[in-house]
């Protein structure tokens, strides 16, 4: 009997004992993606079930992609198709019991061991992903990988395999849960896939010709330039020292590190919600793992693309808006913040800088942290002391936090009918100057601002 099948029963056991029916979803099988199991899907109380039937897989010597054919199987057959041991798991309704049929699944959920029920190698061509979900599971559930499975994943075929056959939206979707999510370590999981040189494959570079990326608030031209081979090694480097930065401000337990935890949206009208520390936290690792492609653009539809941008919206299918948050952070705006740590605090520049970032000024902080640190070569104490002193200036000495819900005193209509000007780049540069003057002068009032402008 087959999913749907069994769906379709329980519905209508649902019918007979007067309960609501759910309608039915199916998943296709698509094995040229190593998807090949179709799966019904539906809402069962407050929680959603698959449904599948137990099936066994038969692959023709001459077959070049090992595309399986499938075919009903038995528990034993199904249980060594599973991609580790502790999911071959079986609860049996009618005994109430906990079917073994591996014979290592309980052994391995008591100890804490990811392995494959079969041969790591035929379990990984079978369906490649599975990579990626051992990475998953062990960062997530600090599980040691079998011997035979590290083995497994040095394999050059194995890596084509989960380059070729893998839809990137299933890389995402893996990639999403070592981020984010209960017990998730996004650290551990990141250096797992560097060490089995998988930073690459998940975080894929488009085709070139590259350029060197300007920001908007540039005028130089992009040239052609390359990336480094070795980046996946500066990414790594990133995501360490973001690690030790994040266990220092955690020791000293300071009441004056800032966190984002709000959705607010900044001056240009963009928004920048982080929906609280796991999005925040995850915003970071992409922003650290991409830092070394920071400078690099590519063209898209004749138009220069941030590299950073095109990886998190092509090449693990993130939301368009958390591409553009990286982008912010890692390309426009961290060398910005650099600068202003570098120099004397000055009110209305630091002031204009977070309210054009947001809620994500605390992100980008972190990132120019990591360029002085890991690309420059700066001493990460004198780094520490440095960027911790902004944090200072902009949360406290110069109440600069949520600058960017800071109203103007004078609208642009207002500033038109004062100064009779006509709508233009006059009144844009007018409005700038409102922003400015109420920063360098938090007390100002409305007459204040419009005796100021008519001086200009």
């Amino acid at each position: 009997m087959t999913g749907a099948a069994f769906a379709a029963l329980v519905n209508a056991y649902e019918t007979d004992h007067g309960h609501k029916t759910h309608a039915v979803g199916i998943i296709k099988a698509n094995p040229d993606q190593s998807k090949h199991l179709e799966t019904a899907t539906m809402q069962l109380g407050s929680g959603w079930v698959d449904f599948v039937n137990l099936r066994a897989e038969t692959y023709a010597d001459d077959e070049a992609h090992r595309i399986p054919s499938m075919e009903f199987g038995t528990p034993l057959e199904d249980a060594q198709r599973r991609d580790f041991t502790i999911n071959s798991l079986f609860y049996n309704l009618a005994t109430k019991e906990v079917e073994d049929f591996t014979g290592h699944g309980l052994s391995d959920l008591r100890h804490g061991v990811i392995r494959t029920p079969l041969d790591p190698r035929i379990t990984f061509l079978d369906d490649p992903l599975r990579v990626l979900r051992a990475i998953r599971f062990a960062s997530r559930f600090q599980f040691p990988l079998a011997p035979d499975l590290v083995e497994a994943l040095e394999q050059p075929n194995i890596r084509e395999a989960l380059v070729k056959k893998v839809s990137r939206e299933r890389v995402g979707k893996e990639l999403a849960g070592m981020l984010t999510g209960s017990h998730a370590n996004p650290v551990v999981a990141i250096q797992c896939l560097h060490q089995f040189h998988l930073l690459d494959v998940v975080f894929q570079i488009p085709e070139g010709p590259f350029y060197s990326f300007q920001p908007a608030h540039t005028a130089a031209s992009p040239t052609k330039v390359s990336i480094p081979s070795n980046w996946t090694d500066k990414a790594f480097a990133s995501v360490q020292a973001l690690h030790s930065l994040q266990l220092y401000r955690k020791d000293k337990v300071s009441d004056d590190t800032p966190s984002v935890e709000t959705s607010s949206t900044t001056a240009d009208g963009i928004e920048v919600a982080t929906e609280g520390r796991a999005n925040r936290a995850k915003l970071e690792m992409l922003a650290a793992v991409l830092l070394p492609l920071a400078e690099y653009s590519v063209l898209h539809k004749k138009k220069h693309v941030p590299v950073a941008h095109s990886i998190v919206r092509e090449s693990i299918k993130f939301a368009a808006k958390e591409a553009d948050h990286v982008s912010l952070v890692a390309l426009n705006q961290c060398r910005r913040f650099v600068a202003i740590a570098n120099a004397p605090f000055d009110r209305v520049q630091v002031g204009l800088l977070v309210r054009e970032v947001g809620a994500l000024w605390t992100v980008c902080a972190d990132m120019a942290y990591l360029v002085e640190v890991v690309l420059e070569g700066v001493d990460v104490s004198s780094a520490r002391e440095k960027y911790a002193a902004l944090s200072t200036y902009v949360t406290r000495d110069a109440a600069l936090d949520n600058v960017w819900e800071m109203k103007p005193l004078l609208n642009g209509k207002e500033v038109m009918e004062a100064l009779a000007l006509t709508p233009g780049p006059a009144v844009k540069a007018m409005n700038d100057a409102v922003i400015a003057y109420q920063l360098k002068f938090p007390s100002a009032t409305r007459d204040d601002v419009l005796t100021h402008l008519v001086a200009l």
